[in-house]
C-alpha cells in the first residue's frame, strides 16, 4: 500500500458563517467546506483534513493550518491553491500548500498558538461580526497587572468550559497582554495549548477587572479556585481570532489580514 505524501495548507477564514472549524452533522463548518473543495480539486472522494485546532462557532482565523494526504500522482502545488480559492466561498482563503514529512501533524506538531481578541467602543456595522462592542472604558493597566498571574505552566481549570474532555488542565501561557487600539482594545495571548473556551473566559475575567468590578489581584484567586464559576462570563466569540501557529519545520510566511 502506498504511503501517501502529506501536505499542510495554510488558510484564513471569517468564522461568522460557520459553526466552528469541526465538521458538524447538519450545520456548516470550515472543515466540511474545505474538504469538499479539496475532494473536487484532487478528484479524491475519500479525502479528509485535520486542523490545527477546534475553533468555536463564530471564531475567526488569520492563520490556520490543516494537513491532508494525497496520492503521489496528484498535482499538489500553487495550482491547487488557485483552484481551491476559486471554489471556496469568500469567507475562506487558502494561502499556500507545504509538503511536509509523513509524520507531521497539524494539531500535535504545533509548539505554540496565539490568539487575539478585539474590542471596539464605537458602534460600527462593519465590525458587527468581527469585534466585540463594549462602550465602557477599561483600565488597561489593571488588566495587564492581572495578566501577570496567567504567565507560566499551571492549572487553568477555572477558564475551561464545563464538560470538557481534556486529559489535563495544565497549559503553558507565555505571553498575555492588553493594548490600546485606535477605537478600543486588543488582547494578545500565546501558549502551548488551550482548554475549551479558555481565551474567551480569560477575556471576560479581564473585562470585569478593567471595569473595576474586581481588583487585579483577583486573577490569582480565580486560578487558585480551579472552578469555572470563579471566572468571569465568556466574552462573545465574534472578537476572537486564531492568529499564530508555530511549527519547528515551517518558517514563518506571509501573514493573513490583521484587523485592529
Amino acid at each position: 500500500m502506498e504511503i501517501m505524501p502529506r501536505y499542510f495548507l495554510e488558510l484564513v477564514y471569517d468564522g461568522a458563517p460557520y459553526r466552528g472549524w469541526q465538521r458538524q452533522l447538519e450545520d456548516p463548518s470550515v472543515q466540511e467546506v474545505l474538504e469538499r473543495a479539496l475532494r473536487t480539486a484532487l478528484q479524491l472522494p475519500d479525502l479528509f483534513v485535520v486542523g490545527c485546532g477546534r475553533t468555536d462557532t463564530g471564531v475567526h482565523a488569520t492563520e490556520y493550518f490543516a494537513h491532508f494526504d494525497a496520492p503521489s500522482d496528484r498535482v499538489v502545488d500553487e495550482r491547487l491553491v488557485f483552484s481551491l480559492c476559486s471554489m471556496l466561498p469568500e469567507s475562506i482563503a487558502v494561502k499556500r500548500v507545504i509538503p511536509v514529512a509523513d509524520d507531521a501533524h497539524a494539531r500535535f506538531s504545533a509548539t505554540e498558538r496565539g490568539y487575539k481578541y478585539l474590542i471596539h467602543r464605537r458602534k460600527d456595522p462593519f465590525l458587527a461580526d468581527r469585534s466585540h462592542l463594549l462602550f465602557p472604558p477599561l483600565n488597561v493597566d489593571a488588566m495587564n497587572e492581572a495578566c501577570g498571574a496567567l504567565i507560566g505552566k499551571q492549572d487553568f481549570t477555572s477558564f475551561c468550559k464545563a464538560g470538557s474532555d481534556a486529559k489535563t488542565m495544565i497549559c503553558d501561557v507565555r505571553h498575555a497582554r492588553w493594548v490600546h487600539t485606535a477605537n478600543g482594545y486588543r488582547f494578545e495571548i500565546r501558549a502551548d495549548r488551550y482548554l475549551r473556551n479558555m481565551v474567551r473566559a480569560i477575556v471576560g475575567t479581564c473585562i470585569r477587572i478593567g471595569k473595576g468590578i474586581d481588583p487585579s489581584s483577583s486573577m490569582v484567586e480565580v486560578l487558585a479556585a480551579k472552578d469555572r464559576s470563579a471566572a468571569g462570563k465568556s466574552a462573545p466569540a465574534r472578537g476572537l481570532y486564531l492568529d499564530r501557529v508555530v511549527y519547528p519545520f515551517i518558517p514563518s510566511g506571509v501573514t493573513g489580514p490583521s484587523p485592529e
